[in-house]
């Protein structure tokens, strides 16, 4: 027989999820502790299987709570968007879009605002992160569109254009010394820039070390600007007292990367698929430079 999940538990099952345990969802849905347990039992009931698993004094989600949270914000979002749409006749709701650091604070910012002009209705929430975080969150569902570099997890998506890859440096660097180290400025944890320039490094049989990672771009670029060491981003951020350096000064050629737009694969709401189409017909994000 097929389950028909009350809205309104699916809703508690956020709540619980995002604030944590059931006390802090009973204060956010001004709702009991006991009343947020009674809820969540009815929903297991519908599930027929249980969501919640104890760990300690807390609660946590099991394989199968995890699962039906996914689909729960969805559901959610697609009620929103149906409600505000019916009310306005126009497309409206509650949009998630992801993009890379590299243009969040310059192209991607102009882009939306088409995309705004067009549909004031809609509400964009946007999570900054590196690609592989994005392609994950689209992947599991947390993220409807997102802007990012190809990963080997992301052959998928629509190619906006591609981009050039630099080593960039501050305009008074010194170059390092015949046989000396080329102090590197890298961003922590996985980025395939890194891998890349690491790659290109050690064919060429070139010394070199980290002398600084940071979470950020901004970060990155401060310390490169103020002479720590070389890094590696897309060409055009070459500005700002930041340089390319190449065969000149001794660096092999990085090559380039390919800016995608990825969407979930299950069904969007009518404003994540006109987001994307915006996104993918952007002048901005399309144009070299």
């Amino acid at each position: 027989m097929d389950v028909l999940y009350d809205s309104e538990l699916l809703r508690t099952l956020v709540a619980v999820a995002d604030a944590g345990s059931f006390a802090r969802a009973g204060e956010r849905l001004h709702l009991t502790q006991s009343t947020i347990s009674q809820q969540m039992k009815r929903l297991e009931e519908q599930a027929s299987q249980p969501l919640f698993a104890a760990a300690g004094r807390s609660r946590v989600l099991t394989d199968s709570g995890e699962l039906l949270l996914t689909y729960a914000r969805k559901i959610l979002t697609l009620h929103e968007s149906a409600a505000v749409a019916m009310q306005h006749g126009a497309v409206a709701g509650v949009v998630r879009v992801g993009v890379v650091q590299d243009f969040a604070d310059t192209r991607f910012p102009h882009a939306l605002r088409t995309f705004a002009k067009r549909h004031p209705a809609v509400r964009v929430e946007a999570k900054v992160t590196s690609s592989r975080e994005l392609s994950c969150m689209v992947d599991d569902g947390i993220l409807d569109v997102a802007i990012v570099f190809n990963e080997p997890r992301t052959r998928r998506g629509e190619t906006i254009r591609k981009v050039s890859l630099a080593w960039l440096a501050s305009r008074d660097f010194e170059l390092p010394k015949a046989g000396e180290a080329w102090p590197l400025v890298l961003f922590e944890g996985p980025c395939s820039f890194k891998d890349t320039a690491i790659e290109a490094l050690d064919q060429r049989r070139i010394p070199w070390r980290v002398v600084y990672t940071s979470p950020s771009l901004s970060g990155l670029h401060a310390a490169a600007r103020a002479g720590l060491g070389v890094s590696v981003r897309i060409s055009e951020h070459a500005r700002d007292n930041l340089r390319a350096l190449g065969k000149a000064e001794g660096l092999p050629a990085l090559g380039g990367a390919v800016l995608k737009i990825i969407t979930a694969n299950d069904c969007l709401s009518r404003a994540a698929e006109e987001l994307a189409a915006s996104l993918r017909t952007s002048s901005v994000l399309r144009a070299v430079g």
